[in-house]
């Protein structure tokens, strides 16, 4: 259960350091504006290199909470 704990913290923060690593210039680049934010993640194409990186994060962080859960679930007596 820890593994899946330190997972869901790592995304929880991640998520919020990531919206500030929006690259305004491809933001400006954009010839359709609807593919920003679609799911509430910003998309990578629009990512500064840190904020690329902070993006992996998050989703290792997510991988390991899914991971985890799955597992209780699946060895659940």
């Amino acid at each position: 259960m820890a593994p899946g704990m330190i997972g869901f913290a790592i995304a929880f923060v991640v998520q919020f350091k990531l919206k500030h690593h929006v690259d305004r210039e491809k933001v400006v680049n954009l010839s359709d504006m609807s593919e920003l934010f679609t799911n509430g993640m910003p998309p990578k194409k629009v990512l500064t290199e840190q904020g690329c990186k902070y993006l992996w994060w998050f989703r290792i962080g997510a991988g390991l909470f899914v991971a985890n859960a799955l597992l209780l679930v699946l060895l659940d007596p």
